[in-house]
């Protein structure tokens, strides 16, 4: 029904106009008429200025840039800036972001973000919520390093900016259309209407689908989770993994109430229905859960279960994961009033909301594991003798997760910015005060070592069925008495151990801020920069119900929290000539501490220190940033496992050391060339991991040391009856990254040979595309192109979690298609 509905806006579109479906980049636009680099405008400072002007590493992405590059959403962005790397975490809604090798957190409500997502400059308080497909975004900007001062707390390794376009007063349309390879549909259009007196108004549509790549063996199956949560119920696997169908809509409204008073309206909703990548296990890790797992995997052969155990990709697994469904929406209103020439005054109101809809995703990939609560007692209390007893053999829909995990989540949040910039000849200051407050709800059912009898989860009383008070405990380390036996008091880590446990709970998180930052123009050529911000951040986690669930809990109440901070940036700035920009920076980033699973954890704070460089030469045919830096951070905030259970608290000190280089050149006219380096050595000073320092071995996972980016697009000159041929190449490169913090190893603590595949290796992956654009046809211009991603079908897999198996997903493989764009 949506493929058809595309397919009748796109049709009826190519009877008005619309936009070329590959227009060009600005510099390449520009090089058309000149042979030149044009100028960029940025917001990295809270105001506009060119972008070789700004003493901030940040790079910008216009519009045409980015459809030439087919970004949509913030999953796009992997590689367009030095250090910054996006990874998904097999789940499609929630992107691991790395700026500088610090990775954005997880998606907790408890746990705040360390990049700052921005949409028209309101804060994004949630990584689930940040994923929203935009039809027309205008301009994004990547902060790279702590922009603690005039973004906040929360943007410890940089910060991304969107900006929507805004409404223009005039009529236009422009819509483009794309169909590919897995049966992928893209369509958009805009519409932007005519001014009614002083108002503007503008609306988007997109929709986007592509079919999953993987099959789910066990596809069509149900799992009945009523036992642990009536609001759960059933859940269906999904036939096919990796797949998504997603629709989303803007609206821009602008009042220009008068010459110096304007108001700005936004709309946002994305209603994204997605399947996560296939989960696949590269081995049982040998430690003291490993040890209970690995018999019941060498008996899968006999049980007639799915291990989904290899080294190299599988594309037929057997995942017990459902769809995703999430809505995210957000409504803002921003007040600009120019109350002289020297001040203007902004107010930026917002509310935005999602919610994710209850699911299940195979992360340890044990979904097709064949045992039963017989069998497990077998295995660790007669020693496998009644294993295959016929009253302990599983049936066709019994199963038995490795490690169950399932969520339901949701969120709202208020922000509410002022925002004062002054400007006179010699200085210039933009202070404010700022206010967010959210709200989110989550109910959590994690299980270790979790039968599930005919499609239904095994409760408590049917495990301590098998189990009875008087079991002998040796086999668990659980004993809570040291009487040797289970008895009452030990029943709740025997259910933590064995079977599921439901954790509700609610974050409540208000954040205040008051900030400042001046610059005072020395000469014409010397700036200094200073700027404070003082934070105060109130958490709240609340604890509803526990029935076991993760270790660490403190049981059911109300967790409160207060931490306050002051962050600063200070910033020297030489321009020597209108080409050349230098500068240097100290800066200090802060995010707020909290409670997750009932564990405290401490505020995370950094002092970086940078140098960069901004050059324009060859008659504006070059442009040329350099940024090197330095990173010194307390109380890092790391995600672990230990066990196969999530652990969240601070590992200690580390310090970031890197470079970045962004070139574009245009040699000759219609001919451009970009390219970008990163590196980052990360290392840890001292990382505390169950009572012990491992700073020696750690690292930080999923952060390559190496990553670039080049491209070269051409567009040749215009056809005697208009239009321009292009063809455009680009290549992504990242080094090894590890899939986990610590080597693997034994009980014996000897590196297991596991540790090998316990790394991303490096890739490069190339897309492509060649097309025509702005053909007049009919009294519009239109474009036809072709495109390709992935184009050497590089198999990659950029995430991995030590869940009792070493896990790993691939990204998908090669994709195709044509597109097709009108505009008037």
């Amino acid at each position: 029904m949506r493929k058809s509905l595309v397919a009748a806006l796109l049709a009826s579109a190519a009877m008005f106009a619309s936009v070329p479906a590959y227009a060009q980049d600005s510099a390449a636009a520009d090089a058309q008429e000149t042979v030149g680099i044009a100028d960029i405008v940025v917001t990295a400072q809270r105001r506009e200025e060119a972008l070789q002007n700004v003493p901030v590493a940040v790079t910008a992405l216009s519009s045409d840039a980015l459809d030439q590059m087919r970004v949509t959403n913030v999953k796009n962005l992997a590689g367009v800036a030095p250090n910054l790397q996006i990874n998904t975490q097999g789940l499609q809604s929630n992107p691991t972001i790395i700026i500088r090798g610090i990775a954005s957190g997880t998606s907790n409500n408890a746990v705040d973000p360390k990049v700052g997502i921005y949409l028209d400059g309101v804060y994004i308080g949630r990584t689930v919520g940040s994923v929203f497909d935009l039809a027309d975004i205008e301009r994004v900007e990547v902060l790279r390093g702590p922009q603690g001062t005039l973004f906040g707390r929360n943007a410890t390794s940089g910060a991304i900016s969107l900006v929507t376009a805004a409404p223009s007063g005039e009529w236009g349309m422009k819509a483009t259309g794309s169909y590919g390879n897995y049966d992928a549909w893209r369509g958009k259009i805009t519409l932007d209407l005519p001014a009614l007196g002083p108002l503007s108004v503008k609306v988007a549509y997109l929709h986007d689908q592509i079919e999953g790549d993987q099959t789910n063996l066990i596809g069509g199956r149900t799992l009945d989770l009523s036992v642990r949560d009536p609001r759960f119920g059933n859940l269906r696997y999904s036939n096919k993994l990796g797949g998504r169908n997603i629709d989303g809509g803007q609206l821009a409204a602008r009042l220009d109430a008068s010459d110096d008073f304007r108001i700005d309206y936004r709309f946002d909703y994305t209603d994204a229905r997605a399947v996560g990548r296939g989960v696949q296990s590269l081995g049982v890790i040998p430690d003291a859960s490993g040890q209970l797992l690995q018999p019941i995997v060498n008996l899968q052969g006999l049980l007639g279960g799915i291990t989904n155990e290899s080294t190299k990709r599988i594309d037929n697994l057997a995942n017990a994961t459902s769809l995703e469904h999430v809505v995210t929406q957000g409504h803002s209103l921003t007040l600009n009033w120019d109350v002289s020439d020297a001040l203007t005054v902004k107010s930026i109101t917002a509310y935005r909301k999602f919610k994710q809809d209850p699911y299940v995703y195979d992360l340890a990939a044990s979904g097709g594991l064949k045992f039963t609560v017989g069998q497990l007692r077998s295995l660790l209390l007669d020693g496998g003798t009644t294993l295959f007893d016929p009253a302990n053999l599983p049936g066709p829909n019994d199963s038995f997760f490795s490690l169950l995990t399932a969520r339901a989540t949701k969120q709202k949040q208020f922000t509410q910015e002022v925002q004062f910039q002054y400007t006179q000849d010699r200085w210039e200051l933009t202070a404010g005060v700022f206010y967010f407050h959210e709200n989110s709800p989550a109910t959590d059912i994690l299980g270790i070592l979790q039968p599930v009898a005919n499609g239904k989860v095994v409760g408590d009383q049917a495990i301590l069925t098998a189990f009875p008070v008087g079991t002998p405990l040796a086999p668990f380390g659980i004993d809570i008495n040291g009487d040797g036996v289970l008895d009452a008091r030990d029943v709740n880590s025997f259910d933590a151990l064995f079977g599921s446990g439901t954790t509700d709970t609610r974050a409540i998180n208000d954040s205040m801020a008051i900030y400042g930052q001046a610059t005072w123009h020395v000469t014409d050529k010397f700036d200094l920069t200073g700027g404070l911000r003082y934070t105060l951040d109130d958490r709240q986690t609340n604890i509803y119900s526990i029935a076991g669930g993760q270790g660490g809990q403190l049981g059911p109440g109300k967790y409160k929290a207060h931490f306050d901070k002051i962050n600063f940036t200070a910033i020297a700035t030489y321009r020597p000539t209108d080409d050349v920009t230098a500068y240097g920076k100290v800066s200090s980033g802060y995010v707020a501490g909290g409670i997750l699973s009932g564990i405290p954890y401490k505020p995370e704070s950094l002092i970086a220190y940078e140098l960069g460089l901004k050059t324009k030469f060859w008659d504006n045919r070059v442009r040329a940033n350099f940024a090197a830096f330095y990173s010194d951070y307390k109380d890092l905030q790391t995600q672990n496992f230990i066990d196969g259970v999530q652990f969240f608290d601070n590992a200690g000190k580390a310090h970031i050391k890197g470079f970045e280089a962004e070139v574009d050149v245009v040699p000759v006219r219609g001919l451009t060339l970009s390219g970008n380096l990163g590196y980052q050595d990360f290392n840890y000073k001292e990382f505390i991991l169950a009572g012990v320092d491992v700073s020696d071995v750690a690292r930080t996972t999923y952060s390559s040391k190496w990553t670039g980016r080049i491209s070269g697009q051409y567009d040749a000159p215009e056809f005697s009856n208009g239009g321009n041929a292009f063809v455009r190449l680009e290549g992504r490169y990242k080094s090894k990254a590890p899939l986990v913090s610590t080597p693997i190893t034994d009980l014996a603590g000897n590196v297991s040979p596991l540790e090998q595949y316990a790394y991303t290796k490096a890739y490069w992956l190339v897309d492509g595309r060649l097309g025509v654009a702005n053909l007049p046809l009919g009294g519009v211009d239109a474009s036809i192109s072709v495109y390709g991603q992935n184009l050497f079908d590089v198999d990659y897999n950029p995430f991995g979690a030590p869940v009792l198996s070493l896990t790993t997903t691939y990204d998908r493989g090669r994709t195709y298609g044509v597109e097709l764009g009108i505009k008037f």
